[in-house]
């Protein structure tokens, strides 16, 4: 599976990713500065372009990897569909529903994948507890509690074009940082079905949140709180933003067992109900390439860890519900939103 990747800041740690992979080469890459581009590209054994219209018109090229602000999603996405490329974007899928209906049925049209990069899907300990669930060990589900809190300065949201702290062009705390956790809600209880929230802006001269909590039930009638801010003192170890690390949590529990994962270590394990429903793997794919390359391999795979096709639109739908709510100070269904049209 050949891959052209787009963007060079945070698709540099997935050419690495790529070179990794033994069902991925990495052929291409694509960036606006041509010394960081041929740098990153030459380092790699792979060509180097600026425009990634060329680059989706490369021979040499079956995917393209989209790394760049969300707001570039759509556009890329849609031709590259057209040009019979597969396409990967990094979280989040798009800025705004119609957006991301748009790609999907480029997508559609073009015969190809869509597909989401969710990177915590792929780590041992939180696929450990999505294994258990969808095994049915903790029986129906009850309660689960989900937070991704960091630090971060007012220089991470001014450097390059500001985009972080504006929402049209996918900033703000929910639709950033906060969808990490929100996919990892959605992989453990499923599709929702309402939301409450309360959010605001605390700590930063930003357009968008940073800081936002909410209520959210599922269509199984299972509840869970989601907790997002870019204003916690974590005392984690800084990251690539410095500010201290990022906190991200998930408990989850149902009538037969309960489990927590904080990062990538099991915190809590509760569960010793034999499965009732038939197994998953013992182990994830070791990315999104890999798991991409295996279903393309065969299109009867079963993945619960390829976030594609419609399943794609699924943390768009929550977004823009709990932003939606935390506008009109009201609860939002889904429904409202068109869900379970597309």
């Amino acid at each position: 599976m050949r891959v052209g990747i787009v963007g060079t800041a945070f698709g540099e740690t997935r050419c690495k990713m790529i070179a990794e992979t033994p069902e991925a080469s990495l052929t291409v890459v694509c960036g606006r500065d041509p010394d960081r581009t041929s740098a990153l590209a030459a380092r790699y054994g792979a060509a180097a372009e600026t425009s990634w219209e060329r680059m989706i018109g490369r021979d040499d090229v079956d995917v393209v990897a989209v790394y760049t602000s969300t707001d570039l999603h759509g556009p890329i996405a849609a031709a590259a569909a057209a040009a019979g490329k597969h396409v990967i974007v990094s979280k989040p899928t798009a800025v705004t529903l119609d957006e991301a209906r748009a790609m999907l049925r480029a997508a559609r049209a073009g015969g190809v994948q869509l597909v989401v990069e969710f990177d915590t899907r792929y780590l041992a300990a939180p696929y450990r507890i999505h294994k258990a669930i969808a095994e049915g060990r903790l029986g129906p589900l009850i309660q689960g509690e989900y937070a991704n809190k960091c630090l971060r300065g007012q220089d991470y949201y001014d450097e390059g074009s500001g985009w972080r702290g504006k929402a049209e062009m996918g900033g703000g705390c929910l639709l950033n940082q906060g969808v990490h956790a929100i996919d990892h809600m959605l992989w453990y209880q499923g599709r929702v079905d309402s939301v409450m929230t309360l959010s605001g802006t605390y700590a930063h001269d930003i357009e968008a949140e940073d800081a936002a909590s909410a209520v959210v039930r599922f269509v199984d009638g299972s509840i869970a709180t989601l907790s997002v801010t870019t204003t916690f003192a974590s005392g984690l170890p800084a990251g690539r933003y410095g500010g201290g690390g990022t906190l991200k949590r998930a408990q989850v529990h149902g009538r037969d067992g309960a489990a927590t994962v904080e990062g990538n270590e099991v915190t809590h394990w509760s569960i010793e109900s034999p499965a009732s429903s038939p197994a998953l793997p013992d182990h994830p794919p070791l990315n999104v390439f890999q798991d991409l390359a295996w279903s393309l391999a065969d299109p009867d795979r079963r993945s619960t860890t390829l976030v594609s096709g419609l399943e794609a639109l699924e943390s768009v739908y929550l977004t823009t519900a709990l932003r939606q709510s935390a506008a009109t100070g009201a609860p939002v269904y889904l429904a409202s939103l068109g869900h379970g049209a597309d």
